[in-house]
């Protein structure tokens, strides 16, 4: 009963339909190991040309707002206004990302990372097709007009976002997407950080967060494919070019680096606290002074610029040595080479903290206003700089001779993203795999402990996922945990309770029937016997291309031939039959039970039957939480 004929593909007759069932008719006849992995692999390559178009973008916005003004700008005898650029080109990324968030696309806002965690944990990995293609546009935009964002936001909903279209295209279950979407977030970071570990721990640290049994080869194959992709558009370097082989010999030294953890996963709890403050303080005033909201990304490009042009004319042509840009990491490579450890120790230590203050500002100013980017590299960039100033406090004014601020650097790098994403695993990883340096084990992991503690006492929830608390979505408890415990039996109408069809009745008694109840769908009977389902799309065709004489029975006849009764039993759980609607593309589903050698109905289940039945387990499962922790305050 849960055959489906699939529609053969013809040169005469094409459609994408057609396609899709060809493919999944030929992909369903593997096993669903081999398939996830074959997909997962498509994910790699797909999510590797999605970094690579994505820096193609980023560095195509740059030529148009900085290299190209500039350069006509000294052409036309005008090289004393070369700042112009610096302070005009965020603005007008900040006018694009406006019109593409406010007009085309609200999902592409912000981080990245909590869209796609909300499309996890909620929405069976389901995005919306044009994300992906938006995402790319607007995140470009925001980077290359000299946004002070990350590209690992961008990339892991662009990935993501890729991976959850072909899934839907070819009509996986959700759970299948699921793991080609977290695949395709694994694949893009990969790729972008030329780091195939690192971007597979990211995926399964950050968005499974130990809460979904999925296949983790599909993610690594991904990742894995998805840096070989990377690197043949890309190249092979690491993130980090010409960083030294550090090495850790001195057990002496692990009381200073327990001293980074501390500061680092202070300041980065402190950091959440702030830039989620911004945005609220940014909101208000947007709110107060009726400022349309395709106009507000340009409030904090103007933010960027002064910062930006500020920058410009103090330092001159060495600016992008002390640029807080998302698109390069210039500053960061000049504390690992030292560039910019040569100078006083004053000179050092102000250096330091005004880039760490500069990129603080320049990140909320950025992404707080509604601009799209991701905090992975802003946290790197702050810890970095974090990590340097407390080295080079240790080395120049503690006199302790013995310090490597380098070596500080790298480790409040891990630290202060390790207190702000609450990845451990990841943070160490890859830095690791970013600086090509696997000597720092031992004090990477003591840093990154650390600094999660301390973070997380302060501020329970991480960077990622307070954005979702603050729009009222919550990760304890994801739908699927419940709906697997809740049996269809539990949630379905039974059969005496349900409005039924006659086989011989016209179809204006459907259509009465549906204005009185509501619903859109009943089950048709022959006498006793169920016979078939009809909904208020089949009566609308059926008036539209046949005469008004027809009755339920000629609808009935019509979808036998070419769409079966699809059933579920009463013992088989929600995520099944969530599973089954979504496959088969229907919002109800009969309950069928076979009693004396004949299939009988025996209820009857909608989503909304699954919605209502998912509330009051959840309500139910709330109420005896606070329960429990009122009866341990008082005990």
């Amino acid at each position: 009963m849960d055959n489906v004929s699939e529609p053969t593909l013809s040169a005469k007759n094409f459609s994408w339909q057609s396609l899709k069932h060809s493919i999944f008719s030929k992909l369903s006849n593997i096993s669903p190991f081999f398939r996830i992995n074959l997909l997962a692999v498509i994910v790699g390559v797909i999510g590797g040309l999605g970094a690579w178009i994505f820096r193609l973008g980023i560095e195509l916005f740059y030529m148009l707002l900085f290299v190209i003004p500039q350069k006509m700008l000294t052409d036309f005898g005008f090289k004393s206004h070369s700042w112009l650029p610096f302070l005009v080109s965020p603005i007008i990324g900040g006018l694009i990302v406006g019109l593409l968030t406010s007009r085309v696309s609200q999902e592409v806002k912000g981080h990245g990372v909590p869209e796609v965690l909300e499309t996890v944990a909620l929405h069976h990995g389901k995005m919306g097709f044009r994300v992906p293609f938006v995402k790319i546009l607007a995140s470009a935009a925001t980077l290359g007009s000299g946004g002070s964002a990350g590209r690992e936001g961008p990339i892991a909903q662009i990935g993501a976002g890729f991976a959850s279209l072909l899934g839907q295209k070819l009509g996986l279950t959700p759970e299948e997407k699921k793991v080609l979407v977290i695949s395709g977030v694994a694949a893009g970071i990969a790729a972008t950080f030329n780091a195939p570990i690192g971007g597979s721990l990211f995926a399964i640290e950050i968005l499974t967060r130990g809460t979904q049994k999925l296949l983790f080869l599909p993610i690594v194959l991904a990742a894995v494919v998805g840096t070989i992709t990377g690197q043949f558009f890309l190249g092979s370097n690491p993130a980090f070019v010409g960083f030294p082989q550090l090495r850790y010999h001195d057990p002496f030294l692990i009381p200073f680096f327990i001293a980074i953890g501390l500061f680092c996963g202070l300041l980065s709890a402190y950091w959440i606290k702030f830039f989620y403050f911004f945005e609220d303080v940014f909101e208000k005033f947007c709110y107060n002074s009726n400022i349309p909201e395709f106009l507000r990304a340009t409030i904090g490009g103007f933010g960027v610029g002064l910062i930006l042009l500020l920058t410009y004319l103090i330092v001159g042509e060495e600016w992008e040595l002390y640029t807080t840009m998302g698109r390069v990491y210039t500053p960061m490579n000049a504390v690992f080479t030292e560039k910019l450890l040569l100078e006083s120790v004053e000179v050092i230590l102000l250096t330091l903290l005004l880039l760490f203050l500069l990129k603080l500002l320049a990140t909320v100013f950025t992404i707080g206003s509604g601009g799209s980017g991701g905090v992975f590299a802003p946290s790197l960039f702050l810890g970095v700089m974090l990590g340097a100033f407390i080295g080079a406090v240790f080395k120049h004014v503690i006199v302790f001779e013995n310090t490597d601020i380098v070596l500080f650097a790298v480790l409040g790098m891990a630290a202060f993203f390790a207190g702000t994403g609450r990845a451990p695993l990841t943070a160490v990883i890859m830095t690791a795999e970013m600086t090509e340096d696997f000597f720092l084990t031992i004090p990477l992991m003591l840093v990154v402990s650390v600094s999660y503690l301390v973070s997380s006492r302060i501020e329970p929830n991480d960077i990622y996922v307070m954005k979702l608390l603050r729009r009222g979505v919550t990760l304890e408890a994801i739908s699927k945990d419940i709906l697997d415990q809740i049996r269809v039996s539990q949630a379905m109408t039974p059969r005496e309770k349900l409005v039924t069809v006659d086989v011989k009745a016209r179809l204006e008694t459907v259509l009465e029937l549906v204005r009185k109840t509501r619903h859109e769908g009943f089950p048709v009977f022959d006498g006793d016997k169920f016979v078939g389902i009809i909904t208020l799309s089949d009566v609308q065709e059926a008036l539209q291309e046949h005469p008004r004489d027809w009755i339920v029975k000629h609808i009935i006849e019509m979808k036998s031939s070419s769409r079966p009764v699809v059933g579920i039993s009463k013992d088989a759980s929600l995520t099944d039959a969530v599973t089954l609607m979504e496959k088969k593309d229907v919002s109800r589903l009969p309950v069928l039970e076979k009693k004396n050698g004949k299939i009988e109905l025996i209820g009857w289940l909608t989503n909304h039957d699954i919605t209502r039945c998912f509330v009051a387990e959840k309500a139910k499962t709330l109420i005896e939480e606070e329960s429990e922790k009122y009866l341990m305050s008082t005990s």
